[in-house]
């Protein structure tokens, strides 16, 4: 047994508030995993200030979890190292509830963060379908389902596994627009931290590695026992069992989708039919 003493203390900034997209986290901390290999983990809660890849190249945080717009914080110089990917298919949509086709999307009212605005997926999807991003009205998302169904924006950046439980929930009659079904399928959620931790802390960087997917797996085979957790100690948006079973099953969909179970986590190894990664 590790004394408490003994364990190194690092810290994992979540990208989102809690919610079942970093339940394997919560459980690789709950189940002991992490203090297994010697490591005593504080998730740091996010808040729209947060500044994931800053606070990670500068220490701030050891390590950090972001989306497919990583790639371009590493072309753009940012010193980060990508480790693993949990959802082998972006969960990332575009949804209305007003438009059926993405060619009527020019004139049109898009909800989106600073971050979604710069995902290769959807940037590409639109492009794709010959829209510029100029063709669009660009208003912040103010991550209120409501705002949708009233029409208050026409298309909403959202996740697969979350908005539409809510607006099935509303018995309201939505469009989904996947960049998957264009042809651009890329990683999300990505686990990076920086070359300096890399280099410098080679072993704890597999160690936690290691330790994460432990827990995510452990978090898909007990989908049941990882709810509960999850509504009983980190669950600051209210979501309801309902909300939480939904988002674990889509979740756990493109955590395998088209791979093998032993190939989760990988990035760069598992191409997918079309993809453009």
């Amino acid at each position: 047994m590790i004394n408490a003493e003994e364990l190194e203390k690092i810290s994992l900034q979540l990208q989102w508030l809690d919610q079942f997209q970093f339940a394997g986290y919560y459980m690789a901390k709950e189940k002991g995993f992490y203090r297994d290999v010697g490591l005593d983990v504080t998730l740091k809660k996010y808040n729209l200030k947060t500044d994931i890849v800053n606070d990670v190249v500068s220490l701030k945080t050891t390590y950090g979890i972001g989306r497919s717009s990583l790639l371009i914080n590493r072309s753009e110089g940012s010193d980060i190292k990508l480790l693993k990917s949990i959802f082998q298919s972006s969960p990332l949509v575009l949804l209305s509830t007003n438009i059926d086709n993405i060619h009527d999307f020019s004139g049109k009212k898009i909800m989106s963060s600073n971050d979604a605005e710069k995902l290769v997926a959807t940037q590409a999807m639109l492009s794709k379908a010959g829209i510029d991003k100029n063709d669009l009205i660009y208003i912040d998302h103010s991550f209120d389902i409501d705002d949708l169904i009233e029409e208050k924006t026409d298309i909403m950046t959202s996740y697969i596994s979350n908005e539409t439980f809510l607006l099935e929930e509303k018995g309201v009659q939505y469009s989904v627009f996947d960049p998957k079904d264009y042809g651009f399928d890329f990683y999300s959620d990505i686990l990076f931290t920086s070359t300096h931790e890399t280099t410098h802390h080679k072993q704890r960087t597999i160690n936690f590695q290691n330790a994460s997917l432990k827990g995510w797996l452990y978090a898909f085979d007990h989908i049941d026992e990882t709810v509960a957790l999850i509504l009983r100690k980190y669950n600051i948006q209210g979501k309801s069992k309902e909300a939480l079973l939904f988002e674990a099953k889509k979740l756990k969909e493109l955590a395998f989708y088209k791979i093998e179970k032993s190939g989760f986590g990988q990035i760069g190894i598992y191409k997918k039919r079309d993809s453009c990664r």
